[in-house]
């Protein structure tokens, strides 16, 4: 029996993470400005940022920045070949996801699930597309007129929708799950992305699990995450799930309240992550430690469900959490994402180098091959999130209630930084499109 503490999960959801989901990072790195708005004054403004605090700044190129065209194209010749994180962006895109979790866009995620489908995997309440009655598990069928399998084949399923800005509209045919077919056409508006949007207690033969759907480590979060585990502890729960399966990440600093409100006493007062930035920023390493919350759970185990947009702030807090409780991965690898971003505002963007990077009490970093999971389970489209029906949720209490996963016992083969690479990496930080 599943008893609702709070669930603001509508039926109805649609596909869309903010352009800018930089994760692990979001403050500013003051540093140099720029002379001015020029396209050369600006490459030499980002060559004087990546020089100084890029955390490969030794293996930069010589680069003559007259040459390149736009900061973008500059930026590019600089990263090393393994870095797909750092980026430039709208500062004031940036600025609105990380302090209200908003974009501008439908209201929704979604994934090609196989050549020629493509498929919500998230709906956001009150956006447009959960008011035009999209929902998750549905079935993309047209956009605009044009068959789904056409789009896919041309120019992909993102550009098809449009610009991301106020305004815009697009037409989406869609099945649902049942079969039945709608259409509707959506205006694109300022999406608020809830944080946390579904809290439930579970009830099991070994006692009430608790389970809380978290989106992104964002300004608004920290109240949100507050209540829920206060909501879990009035309940009494004696385990945790957390479902992390869409979370890609965002700030360093909401990463350390979750972290907090799950381990509590245990984890109380010791070493909760370190920060190392390159040898010319060594003076601002930095080491975090747990605090004291009250409304926190104090969990010698808890359960995090990840796919491969499991990253960053998310892959933080499993990491931090793994030296003291038992920390147990349901689903699929997550993305491995052990670095974290500044950001540096010029000319109405923002430019987010790959900044530090991040360990945890054991030393443990450079996961960049990502986190396997203890239990495979799949992302079951057929059920709403929250079900404790639907597979990956299903596979996590089973594994809370005999310590086992479907087929009997298994162990996770290799360590934290030594799982198989995710099947498909998306490029330069684009875990899912935004819309």
């Amino acid at each position: 029996m599943v008893s609702v503490i709070r669930d603001r999960l509508s039926t109805v959801t649609v596909i869309a993470l903010a352009v800018v989901a930089a994760g692990c990072g979001g403050s500013s790195g003051g540093g140099p400005q720029p002379a001015g708005c020029s396209v050369v004054e600006q490459n030499e403004f980002v060559l004087a940022v990546m020089e100084d605090i890029y955390l490969w700044n030794d293996q930069l190129p010589v680069v003559d920045p007259g040459t390149f065209d736009s900061p973008q194209a500059l930026l590019e010749a600089l990263v090393i070949p393994e870095d797909q994180f750092s980026f430039i962006a709208s500062a004031a895109a940036d600025e609105a996801f990380f302090g209200e979790g908003q974009f501008a866009g439908i209201g929704f995620r979604s994934d090609q699930t196989e050549p020629g489908v493509q498929r919500i995997l998230d709906v956001f309440e009150d956006s447009p597309a959960a008011l035009g009655g999209l929902a998750r598990g549905d079935y993309i069928t047209a956009v605009n007129g044009r068959p789904i399998e056409e789009v896919l084949a041309e120019e992909g399923f993102s550009a098809s929708l449009g610009p991301a800005e106020v305004g815009v509209t697009v037409e989406l045919a869609w099945d649902d799950v049942q079969g039945n077919s709608f259409s509707f056409i959506f205006e694109k508006a300022v999406v608020t992305i809830p944080p946390v949007s579904a809290t439930s207690v579970i009830d099991t033969p070994t006692g009430p699990v608790g389970y809380l759907l978290f989106r992104n480590f964002v300004d608004p979060a920290v109240g949100e995450l507050d209540r829920a585990f206060g909501e879990l502890m009035d309940a009494g729960v004696t385990e945790l799930v957390v479902d992390l399966r869409y979370n890609s990440g965002g700030l360093l600093s909401v990463a350390q309240v979750l972290a907090d409100l799950i381990g509590g006493e245990i984890t109380q007062a010791q070493v909760q992550y370190f920060v190392e930035y390159n040898a010319d920023n060594s003076s601002r390493n930095e080491t975090v430690s747990f605090q004291d919350r009250g409304q926190a759970l104090d969990m010698q185990r808890v359960v995090f469900i990840t796919t491969e947009s499991s990253a960053s702030a998310s892959e933080l807090v499993i990491n931090s959490l793994s030296p003291y409780v038992e920390v147990v991965l349901i689903g699929a690898t997550t993305f491995g994402k052990p670095v974290g971003q500044l950001g540096y505002v010029f000319c109405e963007q923002i430019l987010r180098p790959v900044s530090f990077r991040l360990s945890n009490a054991d030393g443990v970093t450079d996961y960049f091959d990502g986190f396997a999971p203890d239990c495979l389970a799949a992302d079951d489209l057929d059920r709403p999130l929250g079900d404790p029906a639907e597979d990956s949720l299903a596979e996590s209490l089973l594994y809370l209630e005999t310590g086992n996963c479907t087929g009997g016992p298994n162990a996770r083969a290799s360590g934290p930084g030594q799982a198989s690479k995710p099947p498909a990496v998306r490029p330069r930080w684009r875990l899912l499109d935004a819309h």
